[in-house]
């Protein structure tokens, strides 16, 4: 009998926009989509972006929890729904492991805004305004079943050894593409 693997590669692309070169009435729209934002998450596809500034692209480690809680739907166990549901930003200094169960310091965490899937890959994004988070972030993860609070959750990825600095000026924008391929 041949023995397939399957191999999943997650790929996280960090944008930093700068927010001072929106119109007036681009930052009162925003204000309006973030105030919604609890109760429609999704709704921040619609968040203005102004000047993108920055670009910065890495592969991750996607967690052994993850893959457990994936693997526990595949067999009609429902302890876990499978979604991932929070995008994570840490402070801590270290590396990335497959046995990690959240992320090494976890600073800050919002909800995924838009989830689609399109064959064997799934796209994920978060968005983090200019005026709710700021700081240098030197680790991004994300979460199967998190809550609000921190290091709820299952850990699905872990990147770390970032420099992610991110001002009150600057919107940053992450998205997550997750590759399921046969090899």
């Amino acid at each position: 009998m041949d023995k397939q693997n399957v191999e999943v590669l997650g790929e996280i692309t960090a944008k930093f926009y700068d927010q001072t070169t929106l119109y007036k009435w681009q930052k009162l729209f925003n204000k309006f989509i973030s105030a919604f934002r609890k109760q429609w998450p999704r709704m921040m596809r619609m968040y203005q972006l102004g000047e993108l500034i920055m670009v910065d692209k890495h592969t991750n480690v996607i967690c052994d929890a993850g893959f457990n809680a994936v693997c526990r739907r595949l067999a009609n166990d429902i302890t876990y729904s499978g979604i991932i549901n929070y995008m994570l930003l840490g402070t801590g200094a270290g590396s990335a492991a497959a046995t990690d169960t959240q992320l090494i310091t976890e600073a800050y965490r919002n909800a995924v805004a838009s989830g689609t899937a399109s064959g064997r890959i799934a796209f994920l994004m978060a968005y983090f305004t200019e005026t709710e988070i700021d700081g240098t972030f030197t680790e991004f993860g994300n979460v199967i079943d998190g809550e609000a609070g921190a290091d709820t959750g299952l850990i699905w990825s872990h990147l770390a050894g970032l420099n992610w600095v991110k001002t009150n000026t600057m919107a940053l924008v992450v998205d997550c593409q997750y590759s399921f391929a046969s090899v």
